[in-house]
């Protein structure tokens, strides 16, 4: 069993973190506590770029259509739980990863996002490439899975 870790100051989250909170998954009740909770002073910051917005919409629109998604997307972007991240930098960088990594754009995007604000990359799932990439070589970014940290 890994051990288990606090949740740092800051995250750049993929879009299964995300969809973990809005589809009420287990794994979202912490997300909803000290990620989109700003009421209390454990909240992390969390930031995305605009790969996990558009991954986030996709996923929701085939699972509860079209309609819910533009909702859903639009309150959780007003919400001010997320600072968006946009930037040529970033697309530079995560083209790097990219480049360098057998991992998903989307993916790349969470790295380049977590690197550019001195922030840990936070994922739903200890998905196959990133964890042969990271045996691999590891990333020059903390890697967080919901399911290894405290609640």
């Amino acid at each position: 069993m890994k051990e288990r870790v606090e949740l740092p100051a800051s995250v750049s989250i993929d879009s299964g973190v995300i969809l973990a909170y809005l589809l009420g998954e287990r794994s979202g009740e912490l997300v909803r506590t000290r990620i989109f909770n700003q009421s209390t002073d454990k909240t992390t910051k969390a930031y995305c770029s605009g790969s996990t917005v558009a991954e986030t919409f996709y996923i929701l629109c085939r699972r509860r259509g079209p309609g819910y998604a533009q909702d859903t997307i639009a309150t959780v972007l007003e919400s001010g739980y997320l600072s968006r991240v946009s930037s040529n930098e970033l697309d530079v960088e995560a083209g790097r990863y990219k480049c360098a990594r057998g991992v998903s754009l989307a993916d790349c995007y969470v790295l380049a996002t977590a690197k550019l604000m001195h922030a840990a990359a936070l994922f739903a799932r200890r998905e196959d490439d990133i964890k042969r990439e990271s045996e691999r070589d590891p990333f020059d970014v903390q890697l967080i899975f919901l399911e290894d940290l405290r609640s």
